[in-house]
């Protein structure tokens, strides 16, 4: 998300699904990288957290039968297949004594192929997502009077012509769910309250990203993570704002939109906010994560978790991801721009995030981290790695 002006949606195992790809999807398209290209393979990141997250991924790909198929670099893989090259990535990782050795050795082992859009071949476009800390309490009193929503007992699931359904029946007839407003001016939930917030936007924020921390009285901290939705058609706010002349379309990213919400008449907010039908309910989450759950039910990594178009690859599948981060001063304003080159992994999903000329990365929680997050929106370039068919023995450390 730019800090996303888009909905992020996902969280839990039921609102990812485990997509099977191994027939071509339209719009999944992949390149390979043309013989002889140089990928540097350089990570800013400490290899000590590489390591975790890649576990993660062996971990998701346990639960999917080892015969399963999806598709890659124009190929299609099993599940067992996946999980051997993410494991023959951790032997190279471990004993590649510099980064040249490590470049030569994934060339020689492993097939490179770029993801892009058709629009721009090679190159896709990046956004970020982050994990918010709100201000909340168990009971309603003073300030904390903004209620993030349970899901509701009467909220249905069911699969339609384009995917899962979100609504309710009434009288037998599957009918979309309570909008935002209806949810909110007519207290439609009451009872089914989780937390109730001390920011009037927090809630807005918290469903933006799909999950967060709320930091209650006593100064504990508990886990809020995404646990359904209502099925009303999503409108971006961005959106709503540049229409109505509010924000210029240069100036659209959350960070904004949230300061001008905090400017106008609660009335007027509330009118702006109601534009976007679509809610999100939550559920508290584990706390002992090191990070919140992305849609396959496994803890994101900071800096290292990609949320991607699941149609289009396959879940855990390794990447490495080369694009731009922003320096900040001790003011946490962004004071200019550094490339930045790391491996990433495919652990998560948003809806916004369409075709292979997209991706989310998650930046994990703290100022910087909503700070990249909101400003990301940049040109990158993202590679997948997976082990070559017909090899034989370990691989060769130069």
């Amino acid at each position: 998300m730019t800090l996303r002006v888009l909905l992020r949606l996902g969280a839990l195992l039921f609102c990812c699904g485990w997509p099977a790809v191994a027939a071509a999807q339209p719009g999944c398209e992949t390149s390979l990288l043309p013989a002889g290209a140089a990928v540097a393979f350089q990570d800013d990141l400490n290899f000590a957290d590489l390591e975790p997250a890649i576990d993660q991924s062996l971990r998701l790909l346990d639960k999917l039968p080892a015969n399963r198929e999806y598709r890659l670099c124009n190929e299609a893989y099993t599940v067992a297949w996946l999980k051997d090259s993410l494991r023959e990535f951790q032997q190279i990782a471990s004993q590649a004594p510099n980064n040249e050795a490590l470049r030569q050795a994934l060339a020689e082992r492993f097939t490179i192929c770029r993801a892009g859009s058709r629009e721009k071949p090679g190159k896709i476009l990046l956004t970020g997502y982050f994990e918010p800390l709100a201000e909340g309490s168990l009971t309603p009193h003073g300030a904390y009077r903004y209620p993030l929503y349970q899901r509701p007992a009467d909220l249905a699931e069911r699969e339609g012509t384009s995917g899962k359904e979100w609504g309710r029946y009434a009288n037998g007839e599957f009918v979309p769910y309570w909008s935002r407003a209806e949810i909110e001016n007519e207290k439609r939930l009451a009872g089914r309250e989780l937390v109730y917030l001390a920011d009037p936007l927090a809630p807005f924020i918290l469903q933006v990203q799909g999950s967060g921390k709320v930091r209650l009285p006593d100064g504990s901290i508990r886990r809020v993570q995404f646990a359904g939705k209502n099925g009303r058609p999503y409108r971006s706010i961005g959106k709503v704002l540049i229409e109505e002349g509010a924000l210029r379309r240069a100036e659209v990213d959350l960070p904004r939109i949230v300061r001008y919400l905090g400017k106008v008449p609660a009335t007027e907010r509330d009118r702006i906010l109601h534009t976007n039908e679509s809610y999100v309910f939550f559920r508290w989450g584990d706390n002992s994560d090191a990070g919140p759950r992305g849609c396959f039910g496994v803890p994101l990594t900071a800096g290292r978790s990609l949320a991607l178009d699941q149609n289009c690859f396959p879940p855990g599948a390794l990447g490495w991801l080369h694009s731009r981060k922003p320096r900040v001063n001790a003011a946490g304003e962004i004071v200019g721009w550094e490339p930045f080159s790391r491996f990433v992994l495919n652990h998560d999903r948003g809806s916004a995030i369409v075709g292979t000329g997209r991706a989310d990365l998650f930046w994990g929680a703290g100022p910087y981290a909503q700070t990249a997050a909101g400003a990301a929106k940049h040109p990158a370039e993202l590679v997948f790695l997976i082990k070559k068919k017909g090899l034989s023995g370990p691989a060769k450390i130069r």
